[in-house]
């Protein structure tokens, strides 16, 4: 008996470890699956890098010295070497299982295992150099001829670098990554749990720490808004590991997989316009080239239909989305959300996208680091992305004047000044916020930087969005501008509804409904306002915001639209309508729009046609609002939308993020409302997110 049990107990574990081996086999061609998906390597390519291996395994053009922080040279050696170990373990590869190609492969490897190479920037050395030796090592698990242990154990020992448990948001999870493959190659169970236990991590709502938040935006580098960039990372590096471990005990659960579609669908791919994400989203990386473009997307789609097929049929919508012969305007969406964590606003249509960057003292204005977005100072600051067609500013900016930046009001300095706090800054500001009921709503900010003050709010309806200015004082010797947009030149410029193409710089005061257009965005002027405007040819270079990039001139034609408020403005102010997704001026539409208020205690506006009132309230006290009598003990963003004939929509949010209650009184001898509230606002991770209560009308 002692022995049969023996025996039974001997078998189990058996069997035990061979079910844990077949694991790690699916996993590990779940990976090589994946890997191979892409492109194959040009066969030309591939003889090309053969031939110019030196002897010892180098190839002359790398600078493998190189330290440098951003573009590190060494690493496109690990780059080669991939390409070459593809076009060994592919079946459709010309190159396929050939010994002459398996030396070469031994050749870089071994130059690579022999040197340890550093980087002045961490991230190379403890994320892309060990993840990069991690996929080599499991596609030569593929190949006729294997990579000798001898050779194995020092690259498995160079991916040693990084700890996970100290890191947070994307970076943990491109570390566990390299884990991961450490896992796989060495079959290494223990490491493996590990592995995946820091990888799905970072699928958990945080409140204001970096990662995923409560209100689905994505923040790095402190507070500081991320939805692409490392939010990108932790989609795409969660959606390969998802992937890989699919079908297997180490799958991830339906919770963190709805946290995670959730983030995917509802924030990060409605903001991509036609291929084209908002530049408000991509913090220091908007200084790269092509970054905009989202076409690496589609893995992640692909592998998000092998990891949740149920809902491939969304999966399919948004690879349609991204893909180049989709019409721009065939995604139908209709969406207004403001982000209370993230201190960002998206207003998604058919026709547009129009989107707004804030920043307070609980986030971080964008940053500079690496050398990266050395201009990017006023990149927080009431930052306005229009988008009709996608790609309004693809690669613009090298050629941006930097201090105007769409959307923002700046001191207009003769030159662009660098931005001198590195790895983002808490802005001065308390006040920032918005308000929503999903497909309407309105935000504010109340400015704080390099010497300008200024009270600046977005009020928006349906097609229409008012954009106002109050407040503004500067007592530098810079004139300070709003300016509305700055974007590529795409067609002509008509004012009025007369063109002048041949526009290449006018200053003119405009009066109380004149109206310009160019590339099917209308902007209105309700109020006389002195205005430039230039189409001119401008200059610039990569380098000039990115220190790792090229210094060969890039020039463009810029449309470049602002107000000036001269020297000195002080209590200023301004007041614009765009409606983007026309081509001329709807004036029965303007109509409809009322600016009752525009100062620096109080900003609002009312769309008769749509019967809906928004107001910002800097200050607690009572105002009057056309019909209404509006008194709060608390500054708030309230929106007022008329539901049906006997009821009303109160939507309110605390832009300070501070108080637990705000009363407010609310009286309309027209509609008989004479109401007292005491409204409860959301705590803790949901301070700042609107709130909503019924108001009855006809009732006293």
């Amino acid at each position: 008996m002692k022995g049969l049990i023996l025996f039974l107990l001997s078998f189990a574990l058996v069997m035990a470890k061979a079910q844990n081996s077949d694991t790690f086999v699916r996993i590990k061609k779940h990976v090589y699956d994946d890997e191979l998906s892409g492109p194959l390597p040009n066969a030309d390519k591939t003889l090309s890098l053969c031939n110019q291996l030196r002897a010892d395994g180098t190839w002359a053009d790398i600078d493998y010295s190189s330290k440098s922080i951003s573009l590190w040279p060494p690493g496109e050696h690990l780059d080669r070497l991939r390409t070459l170990i593809v076009a060994y373990v592919s079946p459709q590869s010309a190159s396929y299982q050939q010994k002459s190609l398996y030396d070469k492969i031994l050749l870089a490897a071994q130059y690579w295992a022999n040197n340890r190479f550093e980087s002045s920037n961490w991230w190379h050395n403890e994320i892309a150099s060990p993840k990069a030796i991690g996929v080599c090592l499991i596609l030569m698990k593929f190949g006729k001829e294997k990579i000798p242990t001898t050779l194995e154990t020092p690259l498995v020992e160079l991916m040693k670098r990084g700890d996970p448990y100290t890191k947070t948001g994307a970076n943990k999870s491109d570390i566990a990554m390299h884990y991961f493959y450490r896992a796989l190659i060495l079959e290494d169970e223990n490491l493996l749990a590990a592995a995946m236990e820091q990888l799905l991590f970072p699928i958990q709502l945080v409140n204001g720490k970096e990662g995923l938040q409560y209100d689905f935006s994505y923040l790095q580098h402190g507070p500081q808004l991320y939805i692409a960039g490392y939010g990108e990372e932790f989609l795409k590096g969660i959606s390969k590991v998802m992937s890989y471990v699919r079908e297997t005990p180490y799958a991830v659960d339906m919770k963190r997989l709805g946290l995670f579609e959730h983030f995917l669908t509802e924030t990060y791919l409605p903001i991509i316009r036609s291929r084209y994400i908002d530049f408000n989203v991509h913090g220091r990386g908007i200084s790269r080239p092509n970054i905009l473009e989202k076409t690496q997307e589609t893995a992640i789609l692909q592998q998000m239909k092998l990891i949740d097929p149920a809902k491939n049929t969304i999966w399919n919508k948004a690879l349609a989305k991204l893909d180049s012969v989709q019409a721009f305007d065939a995604e139908h969406i209709e969406v207004h959300r403001h982000y209370w964590k993230g201190d960002y606003t998206t207003h998604l249509r058919k026709q547009f996208h129009f989107n707004v960057r804030l920043a307070s003292s609980r986030t971080n204005k964008s940053e500079s680091g690496n050398g990266e977005n050395v201009l990017g100072r006023n990149m927080s600051d009431g930052v306005t992305n229009i988008q009709v067609f996608g790609p309004e500013y693809y690669n613009i900016m090298p050629v941006w004047e930097w201090d105007k930046i769409p959307g923002t009001t700046t001191r207009d300095y003769p030159g662009d000044l660098e931005l001198k706090e590195q790895w983002g800054a808490l802005a001065a500001n308390n006040f920032a916020g918005g308000v929503s009921n999903d497909k309407t709503g309105a935000s504010a900010m109340s400015v704080q930087y390099d010497g300008v003050k200024a009270q600046k709010a977005w009020f928006f309806f349906d097609r229409e969005i008012v954009c106002l200015g109050a407040g503004i004082h500067c007592a530098a010797p810079e004139a300070v501008v709003t300016t509305l947009n700055q974007t590529w030149l795409n067609g002509p410029v008509v004012w009025n509804g007369k063109e002048m193409s041949a526009l290449d710089s006018v200053q003119r005061s405009v009066k109380v409904g004149d109206f310009i257009t160019h590339n099917n965005v209308l902007y209105y002027f309700p109020a006389a306002m002195n205005v430039g405007l230039t189409t001119k040819d401008q200059v610039g270079s990569w380098y000039r915001i990115n220190r790792s990039r090229s210094k060969d001139v890039v020039h463009g034609k810029v449309f470049k639209l602002w107000f000036d408020h001269a020297v000195a403005p002080n209590n200023a102010s301004y007041a614009y309508i765009v409606v983007p997704g026309i081509k001329t001026v709807d004036t029965k539409a303007m109509q409809q729009l009322k600016i009752w208020q525009n100062t620096s205690d109080i900003q609002a506006v009312e769309h008769k046609g749509s019967r809906i009132l928004q107001i910002v309230c800097y200050q607690a006290g009572t105002y009057q609002v056309g019909d209404w009598s509006l008194k709060l003990d608390q500054p708030a963003i309230i929106q007022l939308s008329m539901r049906e004939a006997t009821s009303m929509q109160l939507d309110l949010a605390d832009p300070l993020q501070r108080a637990k209650t705000v009363k407010v009184q609310l009286v309309n001898k027209q509609l008989r409302v004479n109401q007292s509230l005491e409204v409860s606002l959301p705590q803790g991770e949901y301070a700042g997110s609107t709130v909503s209560n019924q108001i009855a009308i006809g009732k006293k």
